[in-house]
Parts: structure tokens; sequence; C-alpha cells
């Protein structure tokens, strides 16, 4: 790695956009608490600094892939939040946003060290990653709905993370924050009515 290259471009930059993409989870927490017109109004705010404000100043340098288009990740994660607040009731959009938040950049960094056995439909995608995000995905929607008082919590997030993970496995021609946030806000829907 040379110092000159964008940390996008080296090794760690993986590693610190999986790891913004998990730590951004922590409202998901205090979602009905902090409101619906509040959770729409930072969650718009951070579509457009994405998207607009951050490429402006080169903020967006240690988040963003190598050749990932102006509506990758760094756009479609806060877009699939402010879609979920603005959609589903507020603890179905925290249960899906915690699916969001950890399936998609654990089942990335496991799929990586271990890309064999991959799923059928996708070459791309591992059985192991596709595994890893299930299991986090259940844990961290889990522990949002039980701190939320959802019953049936587990159960409704071992869905939603399944869903979810399933959902990453797919091989569509947009980002998959869009596609794992639905399916995960989907399940929870179908689970918790």
């Amino acid at each position: 790695m040379s110092g000159g290259e964008p940390l996008s471009t080296k090794k760690g930059g993986d590693a610190v956009r999986r790891l913004v993409h998990f730590v951004f989870v922590g409202p998901a927490f205090f979602l009905p608490e902090l409101g619906r017109a509040w959770a729409v109004a930072i969650a718009g705010a951070a579509v457009v600094y994405n998207a607009a404000l951050a490429p402006r100043l080169g903020l967006d340098a240690a988040y963003r892939r190598k050749g990932e288009g102006h509506f990758g990740g760094l756009v479609t994660y806060p877009l699939a939040v402010l879609l979920l607040v603005l959609l589903a009731p507020l603890e179905v959009a925290a249960g899906a946003w915690a699916v969001l938040a950890s399936a998609d950049p654990v089942a990335a960094a496991v799929g990586t060290r271990a890309p064999r056995p991959s799923v059928p439909w996708n070459r791309r995608k591992s059985l192991g990653g596709a595994g890893a995000g299930l299991v986090v995905g259940t844990l961290l929607c889990g522990a949002v709905l039980a701190h939320l008082d959802v019953g049936g919590a587990w159960r409704a997030a071992a869905l939603a993370a399944a869903a979810g993970a399933f959902a990453e496995t797919l091989p569509l021609p947009v980002d998959d924050n869009i596609p794992v946030a639905a399916a995960a806000c989907g399940a929870l829907l179908l689970v918790l009515g």
C-alpha cells in the first residue's frame, strides 16, 4: 500500500466501510423515542450529505468502494433507512435497519475470507457469508426488537435476517442495501402485522 492511495483502495478501506455500515445502527435502538419526524430529518440529511456534500469535500474516500458509482452504498444505505422510517411502523423500521446494518457487512467480511462454496444462484456470494449475515442479523435485529419490547422479537428477527441474507445474495442490478432493507421489512411486517 502506498501512502498516496485513498483509503478506499487500501485493504483497510473495506474494513472502515463495513464498520461504518455496522455502527450507524445505534439510532435504531431509540427510533420510537426519536420519532418519525426526527428520524426522517436525520436520514434525509444523511442522504444529502452522502450524495452531495461528502463527495465535493472528499470526505467519502474512506467509505467509497473503488469504481463505485454515485448511487452506490454511500447513498443507498441512508436512502434505505429513510424509506424504512417513512413507510413502516417505527419498530419494524428499527428491526429492518438492524438487519441492514449487520447482515451485509458481516456477510461481506466472511464471504471475502471464505468465498467457497458459493450460493447456487450467485457465484459472487458465499454460503459462509450468507450464514454469518443471517446469524449476526438475527442477533442485532433481535436485540433491537427486544429492547423495544416487541412481542416475538427473536422469531421475527430470525425471519427478517433470513429474508435480508437471502436478498443480499441475489444478483440484482441495484446496490444490495435497498433489497436487504425491503426484504427484512417485508418479513417483519408479515410476522408482526
